[in-house]
């Protein structure tokens, strides 16, 4: 009996002095949380390179609204996107994924104009529909207030914010990303007349 006792007592020691699996065990605890910071990182990132791409295409294409050239050319909604908004778009956008909203502020003294475009709390923008149909494309006429709102529906590279989106598109969640410039035309002429504007 005291042989065995003083066997195991001697495994015990031996085992409490092995650091052999330190490192693996160390390594299985840290790996979960440093891939999820990772992959949080690299979400960011994506989310914030694929924003300035919109902004940069957003300011671009308000500069050719604000000239007059949009409306002198007589371009529809699906004209300006595809030859004015997507070229200048990097190549990870799909191009029919691209959403514009194009409208008149009315130059008023009330409470109207521009607070038609944020929520009651006057918190946030709101958000256009992802429905080009129900989108609007008054690119006005020279001297009016115009306000120019570009929408692509992200996919997310990780899936780990998903669950904060609510918004579905193409029967995926999606990140709604929205680039919105306003401004005063230039006082060209010549400009064509839009039907519902």
């Amino acid at each position: 009996m005291a042989a065995s006792f003083h066997t195991c007592a001697t495994a015990i020691r031996r085992l409490r002095g092995d650091r052999t699996g330190t490192t693996a065990v160390e390594f299985g605890l840290l790996i979960v949380p440093f891939m999820l910071t990772l992959m949080g990182v690299f979400e960011v990132g994506y989310t914030f390179f694929m924003m300035s791409a919109l902004d940069s295409a957003a300011r671009g294409s308000a500069r050719a609204v604000m000239t007059g050239a949009v409306s002198t050319a007589g371009m529809s909604a699906s004209t300006f996107r595809t030859s004015v908004v997507c070229p200048k778009l990097p190549a990870n956008f799909t191009c029919s994924d691209v959403f514009v909203n194009v409208t008149i502020v009315p130059a008023t003294s009330t409470q109207t104009g521009y607070y038609s475009y944020v929520n009651s709390a006057q918190s946030a923008l709101l958000v256009p529909p992802l429905d080009a149909t129900l989108n609007a494309f008054c690119p006005g006429s020279g001297g009016q207030y115009v306000v120019v709102q570009i929408l692509y529906p992200a996919s997310y590279f990780t899936k780990l914010f998903v669950a904060g989106s609510s918004t579905v598109y193409k029967g995926k969640t999606v990140n709604v990303l929205m680039s919105t410039a306003t401004f005063r035309a230039e006082p060209y002429s010549g400009g064509a007349a839009y039907a519902g504007c």
